[in-house]
């Protein structure tokens, strides 16, 4: 399984990628779009039930593990 930042995911993604991860993730999360995709561009963090779904997610639909800036998730 390959692993990447989720910076470095989520620019690997072309815009019709981005713009159903940022739905499917919104509903799953309960948020805005918005939040979602501030999330992706490292701008806020979610917390830890909500950065759990995420990683699952992402796990589950691209194989891709994400790791942190220091290290593992």
């Amino acid at each position: 399984m390959k692993k990447m930042k989720l910076r470095e995911f989520w620019d690997s993604r072309d815009k019709t990628s981005t713009n159903k991860i940022l739905s499917e993730i919104a509903e799953i999360c309960g948020k805005s779009i918005q939040t979602i995709q501030a999330w992706m561009l490292g701008y806020r963090k979610p917390d830890k039930l909500e950065s759990a779904a995420l990683v699952g997610y992402i796990k589950d639909n691209f194989q891709v593990e994400i790791i942190e800036e220091g290290g593992e998730a």
